[in-house]
């Protein structure tokens, strides 16, 4: 299961610090497969005496830690290097394989930013085989996903920070403004049928390796072109005012979308609570049983949808007849499948006019909404994007070589990372910590590093790390991507010292015995005891 962290409060983010230097990125070739290798940039092979002394100090000081608590029967990565010198300042397991959980997905918002620029906007159309005619009537109806995650959502953006509600009405008026538009076209009658187009990506929702309880989570959506609120649906449980009364529970903003059985009953106030809440594959059933004490506040978990395109489309449906536009045919789906795609049979869309459109924000918004709350489904859509807009193929593999190709831009070994998609829920995922840091090193001097530094939650602040380091000398100076799937968890980014020095650090722990949040607190006490050493003792 994927592990969540919790909303706390705010607080002001540090300055970006000035790094000298910029890069330009150059387009490569990629090599395909089914794993694709990566690597990073180039830093000292061999540290100076001094160098060696200092980090086998701190070094020494991290085996500490982990000495005193379980967390050392697990295995641990750390490595941290001061900007833009490329000095390290300490090194454990650095160059082997770690589950980078959500850390993977610095890799593809970095290669997003690099490659489709931050000004890189979706674009979501109705179409009509031709215009409506005199008596307001089109043929086929033609709703058409470019992987836009933002579409139809429920998020605030700009991101606005942690404790920021989900506007669930949003996502709804986003397709009532097609069907106005629509109507403003002079469309009375739909004699055909309205069609979810979700060609622009392969027809492959899953990873291959994806476990099947990740799929009920809204952390575990299908991806697909065109998308509904994060493909997922919001499910409030509200205990009963006594024990022994059933919890009320409903989904949001479709409060029909699935039946529901609910068998979740209101316990004695100060009883533990246990929610256990299922769907088996395809299922349109959600099961919702266990038990929620009297008085406990409302609780809000989300859960996948299991067909957004179609959705999609069943709203805009409702949305046109309730303006007086009759729909006679059906509601489809069409999908390219990844035959189609392999062989290049998939028949090109016919000569359309466009009836409605939705323009998104630009790509840095999402990117920065994408690493502040580790969103999967936004890093998996950009991934498939990549594909699509570099390579023609919207597919995971033609994205992966785009990821690729940044990398060995980069210049990473590539023994030091595979990677199999782009969030980083995969278990075939394996990242070394100097690849890591590596990749952050050469953000620290790319065209668009602000943007990249400014997505990443800040701690103490916002996004991730909100409740983390708080009230320790690090909040505020340390913008990180978080990462935790079970047994796994990691931390990685920047720290911004006292003296204005930069380091780009890596935490990877992997078959951690730890409960999440005393795996949390080792993981922290070694990020604070990075930042206070590098701080008491900068280079000479």
């Amino acid at each position: 299961m994927l592990k969540r962290n919790g909303p706390s409060r705010r607080g002001h983010a540090a300055k970006l610090p000035t790094v000298a230097g910029a890069a330009r990125l150059r387009r490569g070739k990629a090599v395909v497969g089914a794993i694709i290798l990566l690597a990073c940039a180039a830093l000292p092979a061999r540290p100076t005496a001094a160098e060696l002394h200092g980090r086998n100090r701190l070094d020494r000081s991290i085996e500490a830690i982990l000495g005193r608590s379980p967390a050392r029967l697990g295995f641990w990565g750390v490595e941290a290097v001061e900007l833009p010198s490329g000095r390290r300042l300490c090194s454990l397991n650095a160059r082997h394989l770690f589950q980078p959980a959500s850390n993977l997905k610095l890799f593809t918002l970095a290669t997003a930013l690099e490659r489709l620029g931050p000004d890189f906007t979706f674009l979501t159309t109705v179409e009509a085989s031709q215009a409506p005619d005199a008596d307001g009537r089109v043929g086929n109806l033609f709703i058409v996903g470019r992987g836009d995650a933002n579409f139809a959502s429920s998020r605030v953006l700009p991101y606005a920070g942690p404790n920021t509600p989900r506007n669930t009405a949003a996502s709804l008026q986003a397709i009532e403004d097609l069907a106005n538009q629509i109507a403003a076209h002079g469309v009375r009658q739909v004699t055909g049928d309205l069609i979810a187009d979700d060609r622009y990506f392969v027809d492959a929702p899953y990873p291959a390796d994806w476990a099947v309880g990740d799929l009920v989570w809204g952390y575990g959506a299908p991806v697909t072109a065109l998308a509904f609120n994060d493909n997922e649906l919001l499910l409030h449980i509200q205990p009963a005012p006594e024990a022994g009364e059933r919890a009320a529970v409903w989904l949001d903003p479709v409060p029909h979308y699935y039946r529901i059985k609910n068998h979740l009953q209101t316990a004695a106030r100060g009883s533990s609570s246990n929610i256990q809440i299922a769907r088996g594959p395809g299922s349109m059933t959600l099961h919702v049983l266990g038990q929620i004490p009297a008085g406990s506040p409302e609780q809000v978990e989300t859960v996948a949808i299991q067909n957004p395109p179609r959705l999609v489309a069943v709203l805009l449906r409702r949305d046109l007849e309730a303006k007086g536009i009759k729909v006679e045919g059906h509601v489809e789906v069409r999908r390219l499948t990844p035959a189609e795609a392999l062989h290049g049979t998939a028949q090109p869309p016919e000569a359309r006019v466009v009836l409605a459109e939705h323009r998104s924000l630009p790509l840095a918004d999402d990117i920065q909404l994408t690493a502040k709350v580790s969103q999967n489904l936004h890093a998996e859509m950009l991934l498939l994007t990549l594909g699509r807009e570099l390579e023609g193929v919207g597919s995971r593999q033609a994205g992966l070589k785009v990821v690729s190709a940044l990398a060995r831009h980069v210049g990473i070994d590539p023994d030091e990372m595979r990677v199999a998609d782009g969030s980083g829920l995969s278990r075939q995922d394996l990242v070394a910590p100097d690849a890591i840091v590596k990749l952050l090193a050469w953000m620290s001097r790319a065209p668009h590093f602000r943007t990249f530094w400014n997505a990443l939650p800040v701690a103490g602040v916002d996004g991730t790390l909100a409740d983390r380091f708080v009230g320790t000398p690090a909040q505020g100076q340390i913008h990180a991507k978080t990462g935790s799937i079970e047994h796994v968890d990691s931390l990685s980014g920047y720290m911004n010292l006292p003296d204005g020095k930069l380091i780009a650090f890596s935490i990877m722990a992997d078959a951690d015995p730890l409960r999440h949040e005393a795996a949390i607190a080792v993981l922290d006490q070694i990020a604070l005891k990075i930042f206070e050493d590098a701080s008491r003792f900068p280079a000479q």
